[in-house]
């Protein structure tokens, strides 16, 4: 009895050390789940245009930059990937998620070949954001935007028809407004948002975007085809403490150095308010449109030279300039802007022209619309900005 007794204890006490065990044992991991990222960065390539056909290819020539940092070891801990909507979306070539890795591109996902949804569209660009965050969650993220862009033109509705270019785009010839890139972008928040397309370094642009990225580098001017040059910038992009200052020095001269013209600026969003608040004031005195207005620097051509009504309209000057135009009577308001100002620009630089060839010989960094007469308020939707509303609407000549 004693025996058949510890027989049965020595089994129960197996069993009981079996089961220990089999809790003791770790899972083994998953060889498709990875680990969530340092940082997470998504470049949100529109290509289905010229810049992505055979003849340009800027595309194609961007990833191979990007998978040259990859190979040298520029991701570090962190995770870059990109939304490539590429030419020929309207024939087949439908957009997808990729990872950059060193081995290569990797297909994460494929969205749907519907002729009817754009990636100018709020809804595409809300997709892929959540789709980054999901396929490659990381402890903060950064954002590129990437294609063609008009800065700070707008319109009431979403997607604007090709015959009215707005501000980013264009897939298939839609283009995205600047309040729908607000509105995409609404709730987001990432560690910098740097903007490889021209014309989008203007103060209307970076107050409408000012809650998305406490740093926003982009160019107030066209920006060369060949634009940033992704090789020396993903690794700072994924470094921890990325420096958005040295990713506009590189971007500024690498084209200077390949004999290219280029205007970089880089804004701190933190000091957009009290900016804000010092360019209300001296709005608030334009009870006219003082003379020199035609002197103030340009940085982009015409879009409406033959027109009758908008043939003088250029659609970025030199925002410090206008303002110092503007409050030379007035020295008090002029020097807490110009304080306002400085705290909000932590990078600027240009070459002696611009892309179009126009000389830049003052360049404070940001640029701006310049209203000329009453009617130029409702000119390519400005009256529609958020700068408008807040800012630019205080001037009593403008009403």
């Amino acid at each position: 009895m004693l025996k058949k007794t510890l027989r049965i204890f020595i089994l129960i006490l197996a069993v009981v050390m079996t089961a220990c065990d089999s809790k003791d044992e770790p899972t083994p991991p998953d060889p498709n789940e990875k680990d969530e990222a340092s940082r997470t960065v998504l470049v949100y390539m529109i290509a289905s245009n010229n810049l992505g056909n055979d003849y340009l290819h800027f595309d194609r020539d961007d990833l191979d930059e990007m998978l040259e940092a990859a190979r040298e070891g520029g991701l570090g801990d962190g995770r870059l990937l990109v939304y490539h909507n590429p030419y020929g979306t309207d024939f087949g070539n439908a957009p997808q998620l990729l990872e950059v890795t060193p081995d290569g591109l990797e297909v994460l996902k494929s969205y749907p070949d519907d002729p009817s949804i754009y990636s100018t569209g709020i809804e595409r660009m809300r997709e892929v954001i959540a789709d980054m965050k999901n396929t490659a969650p990381a402890e903060s993220y950064g954002l590129v935007l990437w294609g063609h862009a008009k800065g700070w033109m707008t319109e009431s509705g979403d997607i604007v028809e090709k015959t009215v270019p707005r501000s980013y785009g264009h897939d298939r010839g839609k283009w995205m407004s600047l309040t729908s890139l607000a509105k995409a972008l609404d709730g987001e928040r990432f560690d910098f948002l740097y903007i490889d397309c021209c014309l989008m370094g203007t103060v209307e642009v970076v107050y409408e975007l000012r809650n998305v990225a406490p740093v926003i580098a982009a160019s107030p001017t066209k920006v060369e085809g060949e634009g940033m040059p992704y090789q020396l910038n993903v690794p700072i992009f994924l470094s921890p403490n990325p420096d958005m200052n040295l990713a506009a020095k590189n971007s500024y001269e690498y084209h200077l150095k390949g004999g290219r013209c280029c205007q970089m600026v880089v804004v701190n969003t933190d000091a957009i308010p009290a900016l804000a608040s010092a360019s209300r004031a001296i709005y608030a005195i334009a009870t006219g449109f003082p003379e020199g207005l035609s002197s103030i620097q340009i940085l982009s051509q015409r879009f409406d030279s033959t027109s009758a009504q908008y043939g003088h309209c250029r659609p970025v000057y030199d925002f410090e300039s206008y303002m110092q135009l503007l409050a030379t009577d007035n020295p008090q308001l002029l020097q807490t802007w110009q304080k306002a100002y400085d705290a909000c620009i932590s990078y600027k630089a240009s070459t002696p022209t611009e892309f179009n060839g126009i000389p830049v010989e003052t360049y404070g960094g940001l640029g701006s619309f310049i209203i000329k007469k009453p009617t130029d308020t409702h000119y390519r939707g400005y009256n529609l900005t958020q700068w408008w509303a807040d800012v630019a609407s205080a001037a009593p000549a403008f009403q």
